[in-house]
């Protein structure tokens, strides 16, 4: 009998006992544990190049600095440290990205971005809301699709910082005062720029150009129905074929499916985690299977994507996670 093809799923568990766990998921939606790389509260994991990278917000202690460490993909796609974690030059590492052997590190505590073993920008100033935007946070750097230029989403400021690969400042655009940018993605033409704004749960539209961003609208995501706890967006993920959108808002524990054709975006979606604090979610295996983590509900649920016009989400499983935060797969 012919063997299933299987997919590499990774999950970080952001725990001090926890690390990477790393899964295989079958054709037919099942889950199989094949092993875990400790690693104390990893918070975000990316892939390149045959090597993976990941953050580890409070790596050192002493200093209070955030860290990164390289690691290998084995042939059974297991990962193995390649080195030590290497400090990111300020505390709170919360995201990165990667190309070739450029490492971009954002430190949320720090209100800073980091080129690793070289420039570190610290970020000044403050937004309108006297709780959580005090000082700047970054939280989160992405390279621009012709990978010239990094942005900075900083949910302190509401401003979303573009620079060069050398951290010099091109450009800056502002979301709505308040909204907390966190998180974004670029369309599949590269002409627009979606920005999830953790704390006005809604979606900011830019059109980008050449280094430049020019707001366009913002969408909100939640429903309003009344529920525990507050309204925090978190991760957005954009499907392959650019039309569909997806979103986690906090405090309504949700998926929200949006979709997307251009600058004009429309709720057509929402699906349950089955847990709170939904941190982070992934389309896999082709994008007929997703996974959501819930950070505070302590697990991750496994979704099978159905319907081609509404990608709807349904339930296979939720499993125990503790301190479930990031999951990715690991592309061929």
């Amino acid at each position: 009998m012919k063997k299933r093809k299987t997919t590499d799923v990774y999950l970080c568990s952001a725990v001090p006992e926890g690390g990477i766990l790393h899964y295989a998921l079958s054709g037919s939606g099942e889950l199989t544990l094949l092993g875990t790389l400790p690693l104390p509260s990893p918070n975000y994991l990316v892939f390149e190049g045959g090597s993976a990278y990941a953050t580890v917000s409070d790596a050192f202690p002493d200093t209070g600095e955030g860290g990164v460490i390289r690691l290998s993909v084995l042939s059974d796609g297991s990962l193995s440290p390649e080195g030590e974690i290497l400090p990111t030059g300020g505390s709170g590492a919360c995201h990165l990205a990667v190309d070739g052997e450029d490492i971009y590190v954002a430190n949320y505590g720090a209100g800073s971005v980091t080129k690793v073993g070289g420039k570190t920008v610290v970020h000044d100033g403050n937004g309108s809301d006297p709780i959580r935007q005090e000082a700047p946070h970054c939280h989160s750097t992405f390279f621009s699709p012709d990978k010239k230029y990094l942005l900075v989403c900083d949910l302190g400021l509401d401003t979303v910082f573009v620079y060069d690969r050398e951290l010099r400042e091109v450009s800056r655009a502002k979301v709505p005062d308040g909204a907390g940018c966190r998180h974004l993605v670029f369309t599949k033409d590269g002409r627009f720029v979606y920005v999830e704004n953790e704390m006005g749960c809604s979606v900011s539209v830019f059109s980008w150009e050449d280094g430049r961003l020019t707001y366009r609208s913002t969408l909100p995501t939640r429903t309003y129905a009344p529920h525990d706890g507050p309204d925090k967006g978190s991760a957005i993920k954009l499907s392959k074929n650019g039309r569909r959108l997806y979103i986690t808002n906090r405090g309504e524990n949700e998926v929200v499916t949006l979709s997307c054709r251009g600058e004009k975006l429309r709720v057509i979606g929402r699906a349950p985690t089955g847990g709170d604090e939904p941190r982070d979610f992934a389309l896999l295996a082709g994008e007929k299977y997703a996974i959501v983590t819930n950070q505070f509900g302590n697990s991750f649920r496994l979704y099978r994507v159905k319907g081609l016009r509404k990608n709807r989400l349904f339930t296979l499983c939720t499993v125990d996670l503790p301190g479930a935060i990031c999951v990715t797969e690991r592309a061929e």
